[in-house]
């Protein structure tokens, strides 16, 4: 019987789990909803227990819908990042996640910035203290104000992905990849499993609330009886280091090396691949990170939101389901007709990062109707990655041949085509799109166990569709993409 990872991967919305064979393909997968609390003055919360129980929940239908139960060699985690979740360090939560979108530190964060911090940041890490707050730095303050009994009682401040582990294994680690947010590791040092004193009294964090940090490939521990009878699996299953999805992502979809790109659209939207050398582009938004991918830096390249920009104007707009939204989307012209939608909801990110600019549809005209702004919608955010694709060419000095699109937007055809024609270049959507963060933390885990060659994923991905620019269609994307460029206050008065 084919072996398999146990893949979790605890998106925003809630965990979806899988079994992944080392060829990639997918037994069995199911999700479960997790609920975010917004509060006022820019919080957005959830329960780690809410999400401990989700996992737990999906873990077990996964299970049932397999019969016979395949070997599960290694159980592996992958987590929406830049969330901070306050915990024992036997892995237990002692208050609320504070989510990526929770803005409440931002002054806190600015705090920070000083001519001699800010270079100190750019040289050994890459990142500076997000003005926006959404970071660690700025969530461990908006737990030591907000939650000070949760953050007295925490041994650590880890990321979700980090929590999952923990649990599993009953202890609490961290590496240099899941760290990212903190800006407390020379992310010169490929493999670094130490702080960085300098950095770390830079931020302000507490070192004592520092996780302990492991090599970012490997075995880190075994599940534990009591986990492994809740989740119904083996006690001493071995358990892979936690993984944040942007990266799962680049290597679930195949962009191990700087000459192969991909785009993911689930929450949010992003371009990603990899590249030797750590680098940044400050300006556009666009740096590399440390890589679980041995000797590699993924290149972070945020572009805003995605699956959710869609759900958001879908119900905005009155629509039952996405399937009705799309099938309207389907019946009106490349262009919508003059309508644009700037998909900047919770600001732009890369290739021109604004925290203030905000979402607007423009040029709408009395023949316009909800059908128009559901397709401006899908051709907004492909606008935007557009928009991003140069950039990050420019970046890692390679033109992408074709682009692989992955994640739950990739589901749907019609965003493929719009994709290829807002982009100018070929995309390949994968076949279960929706598993590619647990496919990239399978190949992962396999490459741990020495059963697989991170080499060979590329020819192990199944493509769904090729979606081809078209020619006739490419003048109008392109007026459509000038015109979002110019309506963006960086470029609105040049």
């Amino acid at each position: 019987m084919t072996e398999c990872v146990l893949a979790i991967d605890l998106g925003t919305g809630g965990p979806k789990v899988a079994l992944v064979t080392a060829d990639g393909a997918t037994v069995a997968w199911r999700s479960r909803p997790v609920h975010t609390t917004i509060l006022d003055g820019g919080g957005a919360e959830q329960d780690p227990g809410e999400m401990w129980s989700a996992v737990v929940a999906a873990t077990r239908d996964v299970l049932s819908a397999v019969s016979p139960l395949p070997p599960i060699v290694a159980v592996a985690v992958t987590s929406q990042y830049m969330s901070t979740v306050p915990v024992t360090s036997a892995g237990m939560p002692t208050g609320p996640c504070i989510l990526w979108m929770d803005t409440r530190g931002a002054a806190h964060s600015l705090s920070l910035l000083t001519d001699d911090s800010f270079m100190l940041f750019i040289d050994r890490h890459g990142l500076i203290p997000l003005p926006s707050g959404n970071d660690n730095i700025a969530h461990a303050h908006v737990l030591q104000t907000n939650h000070p009994e949760a953050y007295a009682a925490a041994d650590a401040l880890v990321e979700p992905m980090d929590y999952i582990t923990g649990r599993l294994i009953g202890r609490v680690v961290s590496t240099q990849s899941t760290v990212f947010g903190q800006l407390t590791c020379d992310n010169r040092i490929w493999g670094a499993t130490d702080y960085d004193p300098e950095l770390v009294a830079a931020t302000g964090l507490d070192p004592d609330k520092l996780p302990p940090l492991v090599p970012m490939n490997g075995v880190v521990g075994e599940v534990i009886p009591a986990v492994a009878a809740e989740l119904g699996i083996a006690a001493g299953t071995p358990v892979v280091p936690g993984t944040i999805d942007s990266i799962t992502s680049a290597v679930g979809s195949g962009a191990l090396t700087p000459d192969r790109g991909s785009v993911i659209i689930g929450t949010t939207s992003v371009l990603v691949t990899h590249m030797q050398q750590r680098g940044g582009d400050l300006g556009a938004g666009i740096l590399s990170v440390p890589s679980p991918v041995p000797n590699m830096y993924y290149v972070m390249a945020e572009n805003g939101l995605g699956g959710r920009a869609f759900d958001w104007a879908q119900r905005l707009f009155g629509y039952d389901s996405p399937d009705t939204a799309l099938l309207d989307a389907d019946t009106v012209a490349p262009g919508s007709e003059g309508a644009l939608f700037l998909p900047w909801l919770l600001g732009s990110i890369a290739p021109s990062p604004n925290d203030d600019v905000r979402a607007a549809y423009v040029g709408l005209s009395l023949h316009h109707d909800r059908r128009h702004a559901i397709r401006a919608t899908l051709e907004g955010v492909a606008l935007n990655l557009g928009w991003l694709v140069p950039p990050v060419e420019a970046f890692v000095g390679n033109t992408f041949p074709h682009l692989t699109f992955g994640g739950g937007g990739a589901l749907s055809p019609l965003w493929g085509q719009i994709l290829a024609d807002a982009t100018d270049r070929t995309i390949h959507r994968l076949a279960e799109p929706r598993a590619t963060n647990a496919r990239g933390a399978a190949f992962l885990a396999f490459a741990d166990l020495g059963m697989l060659r991170l080499d060979d994923v590329p020819s192990l991905l199944q493509v769904q569709q090729v979606h081809q620019p078209r020619p006739e269609v490419r003048p109008v994307m392109q007026a459509a993409l000038d015109r979002l460029v110019k309506l963006h206050p960086a470029h609105a008065l040049t």
